[in-house]
C-alpha cells in the first residue's frame, strides 16, 4: 500500500513537475492551486483550464498590485495596480475584457484562489501607497492608472458564448500528501478518459487515508464521554414515589479521514463526475441503563446529543468540504415491570470505509473490519411479580460531510454512519409467600477478554441504520412445576432475551448534479446478536429459540439533524402495590465469542 501510494504521488509529481509556484504568472490558460502545507494539515490541488482569453492573473507574478483587498471576503471591489511592464498587464484586458474573466489572486486577497470578474471601471480614487509608487513603472513621467474591479464567485452569471468554458478538477484530503497529483485537463475528451481522473485520483487519496491511520499521522480525535438521560418520570404511588429512568452512557473515540476528487466546469458552473471517501476508526463503549418502577410505554424519537465540527476540505468558491461528528440516541419501551437493567454497547471498528456515491466503480471495494467485544450485562426483576415488556435503545455517531460547490449553485451531505443498539424482551413471572424472605445470592462471573469479529456484508435488502424494533412479547410463560423452597423464597417462570446489533452504512441528503440524491444508500455492515437468553421453570427445559428483530422502514438512519421530538409517554402508570424488591437475575460481562449471530 505504502509503495503504491507513492508510486503514484511520485508519478504526477514528476511528470506535471511543481504544480503551483506563484513566482509565475498564470496566463497559458491552465493554473493551479494548492492548498497551504503545514504539518499534520490538509493537502490538495485544484486546477482551472480554458483558453487564455478566459483566465487571467492578477497577482504580483502577472504585474499587478492589489491595492485594497479583504483577505476574508468571497465578493468585493477592489484597487490595483500595474507595476510591471504593459505586455503582462494587457492581459487583464486583452481580446473580450476584463469582464467576465475568471482570475488567480494573491494569497492575502480573499478567501478563494480564483475570482470572476463581474465589473471593471477607473475609479476616483487614484491614490497609491508610498511603499508601492516607488515601484511603479512611470510611462513618460506619468504614474500608472489606478483600476478597479469587482470579483465574486457568481460563476452562473458569466457569458459562455463571449468566455467559453473553463473547467476544474481536485484532489484533496485532511491528510499530508494529496497535493501535486491532479493531471492537466487540457488533455483531449479521449486523453482525459484513459487517464481516469476520478478513478485513479480517488484511489490514490483512499490509500493515503489507510497510509494516515497506519502510521498514526496525526489526526484530530473525535471524542465524546457523556451519559444522557433520555427519560425520567416518577408518579405518586402512595406511600411511595415511582420511577421510571433511562439513561445512554456514549463513549466513543473516533479518527476519520476524508478525501475528494472532482472534475467539471466552473464556466458554466456544473460538475461532471464527483466521488468522496472517508475512512474511519472508532471504539464504541456504551451503555443502556434502566431503572424500572412504572408500567407504561415510551419512545423517545432520535435526540442529537453532541455535535463537533471538525477541519475539513476548503477551496472557497469552488469546492468546500466541511465535516463533522454528530451522536445521537433514540429509545422506546413498552414495559410491565419493576426491574433494573444496564447492557453494555461496545463495538470496534477499524478502516470502515466508502466511496461514496455508490454508482462509481470505486464504491464497490469498500467494508472494513466490524468487532463485536465483551458486553456487561446486569439484570434484576421483582419476584412475585409479572415482568413482560420490551426495551430498545441506539448510540449512533455519525461523520457528516456537508459539501458546497460553485458559489453555492449547489449544496448536499453525505454521513457515515454507525447505529450501534441494544435491545431486551422479558417474559417472565414471580411468586413470593409473605412469610418467605428472600434470600438470592447473586454471582458474577467475570469472562475472559475475548473479542469476535464478523465478516463484512451487506445486503441491499437491509436498510442500514435502521431501528431494531423487537417484536411484541410472547404469552407469559405457566407457573406450573415452579418449585419454591424456603431456602430461596422466590422462582421465576418464563425467558429473558439480550440482543444487540450494529449497522454500519452511508447515505446523502439532496441531489447533486444529478450525481447522487437522498436515494442513495451505502450499505456497508449489517449484523444483529444475541448476547444472552435464560429460560426458568417449564421454560428452561424448552428448545432454545431466538428471536429476530423486526425491521422498521420508518427509522430513516440519515444522520442529518432532525428536529427533536417530543417524548412519547403513553399511560405510564403506578406498578402494583406492596413489590418486593427486586433481585439479581444476571450480573455477568458477556463473551463476544459466546454471541449468536442471528441469520
Amino acid at each position: 500500500m505504502i509503495h503504491s501510494t507513492f508510486i503514484l504521488l511520485s508519478l504526477f509529481g514528476a511528470v506535471y513537475g511543481q504544480l503551483n509556484d506563484w513566482s509565475k504568472p498564470c496566463l497559458s490558460g491552465v493554473c493551479f492551486y494548492d492548498l497551504p502545507s503545514s504539518s499534520g494539515s490538509a493537502s490538495g490541488t485544484l486546477q482551472i483550464t480554458g483558453s487564455t482569453d478566459s483566465i487571467t492573473d492578477i497577482t504580483t507574478a502577472a504585474g499587478w498590485e492589489i491595492l485594497d483587498c479583504q483577505k476574508d471576503a468571497l465578493s468585493q471591489d477592489i484597487r490595483l495596480v500595474c507595476t510591471g511592464g504593459e505586455s503582462e498587464c494587457d492581459h487583464l484586458y486583452q481580446s473580450i475584457g476584463a469582464v467576465g474573466k475568471i482570475a488567480r489572486l494573491p494569497e492575502r486577497c480573499g478567501q478563494n484562489a480564483f475570482a470572476h470578474i463581474s465589473r471593471a471601471w477607473v475609479p476616483e480614487d487614484q491614490s497609491i501607497p508610498e511603499n508601492i509608487a516607488r515601484r511603479l513603472v512611470r510611462r513618460g513621467g506619468v504614474q500608472p492608472e489606478v483600476k478597479a474591479l469587482h470579483i465574486d464567485t457568481d460563476f452562473a452569471s458569466a457569458d459562455t458564448s463571449q468566455i467559453g468554458t473553463v473547467s476544474f478538477t481536485i484532489q484533496a484530503a485532511n491528510v499530508p500528501g494529496a497535493a501535486a497529483s491532479v493531471p492537466p485537463t487540457s488533455l483531449g475528451a479521449r486523453e482525459k478518459r484513459q487517464f481516469g481522473f476520478i478513478k485513479k485520483a480517488i484511489s490514490a487519496v483512499k490509500q493515503l487515508n489507510d497510509l494516515s491511520l497506519d502510521e498514526s499521522i496525526t489526526l484530530p480525535p473525535l471524542k465524546v464521554d457523556k451519559t444522557f438521560n433520555v427519560l425520567d418520570q416518577e408518579l405518586a404511588c402512595p406511600p411511595l414515589e415511582a420511577r421510571l429512568k433511562l439513561d445512554v452512557s456514549a463513549k466513543a473515540h473516533a479518527v476519520a479521514a476524508i478525501g475528494v476528487a472532482a472534475e467539471g466546469t466552473i464556466i458554466p458552473p456544473k460538475i461532471d463526475d464527483f466521488a468522496i471517501t472517508a475512512t474511519l476508526n472508532a471504539a464504541l463503549n456504551g451503555a443502556v441503563n434502566l431503572t424500572g418502577g412504572l408500567t407504561g410505554s415510551i419512545d423517545s424519537g432520535r435526540i442529537s446529543v453532541f455535535q463537533i465540527g471538525i477541519p475539513g476540505l476548503d477551496f472557497p468558491g469552488i469546492l468546500t468540504i466541511g465535516p463533522s461528528f454528530q451522536v445521537d440516541v433514540q429509545a422506546n419501551a413498552d414495559l410491565d415491570v419493576n426491574a433494573d437493567v444496564s447492557v453494555g454497547i461496545n463495538y470496534k471498528i477499524e478502516k470502515a470505509s466508502l466511496v461514496f456515491p455508490p454508482s462509481s466503480d470505486e464504491a464497490q471495494a469498500q467494508g472494513g473490519s466490524f468487532k463485536l467485544n465483551d458486553t456487561p450485562l446486569k439484570l434484576a426483576v421483582s419476584p412475585a411479580l409479572q415482568a413482560t415488556g420490551t426495551l430498545e435503545a441506539h448510540l449512533i455517531p455519525s461523520l457528516n460531510l456537508g459539501i458546497e460547490a460553485l458559489g453555492g449553485v449547489a449544496d448536499a451531505t453525505v454521513f457515515l454512519e454507525l447505529d450501534a443498539s441494544a435491545a431486551m424482551r422479558l417474559s417472565l413471572e414471580g411468586r413470593a409467600e409473605a412469610a418467605i424472605t428472600v434470600n438470592r445470592t447473586s454471582s458474577r462471573k467475570n469472562a475472559i477478554g475475548n473479542t469476535r469479529e464478523f465478516a463484512d456484508s451487506s445486503s441491499p435488502n437491509r436498510v442500514v441504520g435502521r431501528a431494531i424494533a423487537m417484536r411484541q412479547a410472547a404469552a407469559s410463560g405457566t407457573r406450573s412445576g415452579v418449585s419454591v423452597t424456603p431456602s430461596t423464597g422466590a422462582s421465576f417462570g418464563g425467558c429473558f432475551e439480550i440482543l444487540a446489533g450494529l449497522g454500519v452504512n452511508a447515505g446523502a441528503r439532496a441531489e447533486f448534479f444529478g450525481l447522487f440524491d437522498e436515494e442513495a444508500v451505502v450499505p456497508l455492515f449489517n449484523k444483529e446478536f444475541e448476547l444472552f437468553k435464560r429460560c426458568f421453570g417449564d421454560q428452561a427445559g424448552s428448545r432454545r429459540k431466538s428471536f429476530r428483530f423486526a425491521r422498521s422502514d420508518d427509522f430513516s438512519g440519515r444522520s442529518i439533524p432532525e428536529p427533536m421530538r417530543l417524548m412519547k409517554r403513553q399511560g405510564l402508570e403506578c406498578p402494583a402495590a406492596d413489590a418486593p424488591p427486586t433481585e439479581s437475575l444476571v450480573d455477568q460481562v458477556v463473551a463476544a465469542a459466546s454471541a449468536i449471530q442471528l441469520p
